[in-house]
């Protein structure tokens, strides 16, 4: 399979539902997968899309983003090939196609496992490497949300203005504040949380 063969297309509501029913329930475990509803939302507000990338009407690969309107970032919240093409290159392919389906962001914002924190700390290491090989970098901020524990990486957008690994924490911190609705005051402060590289708890002033 080659990127020539594949196309990239925006999931409509009824295909994020039965993808994230099948396919993302599948590929994330329990404490990683958001509601639902949450998504969905999300999604018709406008603070969120999600990519479907397809090799003629056969979904191969799978992208959901959060880029509030006026965000300077895109944050990739779950991405994952389908199991039947891994092993192939498709993953890598697909992260370096990602900036140019994100016009005007400075910087993609990824998530990743923190292997100390992680059930299966091997794969939690690949996918660390995985991001770092497409030239992710690790911020050295952490997160914790809901009950699963990341690593804050940036994948640099080309032609853009680098962005700090605060700046690039912030603006994620306001990604999740626009998308939190319906979680009250005192339970967004229990299930999202941001650390500095010292360890320090940073709340951005949400």
């Amino acid at each position: 399979m080659t990127p020539a063969n594949l196309t990239w297309r925006r999931l409509t509501a009824d295909q994020l539902t039965r993808l994230y029913e099948t396919d993302l329930c599948r590929d994330f475990p329990a404490s990683e997968r958001k509601p639902l509803a949450m998504i969905l939302a999300a999604e018709a507000r406008g603070s969120a899309h999600s990519w479907g990338v397809f090799e003629g009407e056969n979904l191969a690969a799978y992208l959901l983003m959060v880029r509030p309107e006026g965000c300077p970032i895109s944050h990739l919240d779950y991405f994952a090939v389908l199991p039947d093409r891994r092993a192939g290159g498709l993953g890598a392919q697909l992260l370096a196609q990602l900036p140019a389906h994100e016009p005007g962001a400075r910087a993609i914002v990824i998530e990743a496992e923190w292997p100390e924190k992680a059930e299966d700390e091997a794969m939690a290491h690949r996918r660390l490497g995985f991001y770092a090989r497409a030239g992710a970098v690790d911020t050295g901020w952490t997160e914790h949300l809901f009950d699963a524990w990341f690593r804050v990486l940036v994948l640099p957008c080309p032609g853009q203005e680098p962005l700090s690994g605060e700046e690039a924490m912030h603006q994620l911190a306001l990604c999740y504040r626009e998308n939190r609705q319906g979680i009250a005051d005192a339970d967004w402060k229990k299930l999202v949380r941001f650390y500095r590289p010292d360890g320090t708890e940073e709340r951005f002033g949400l």
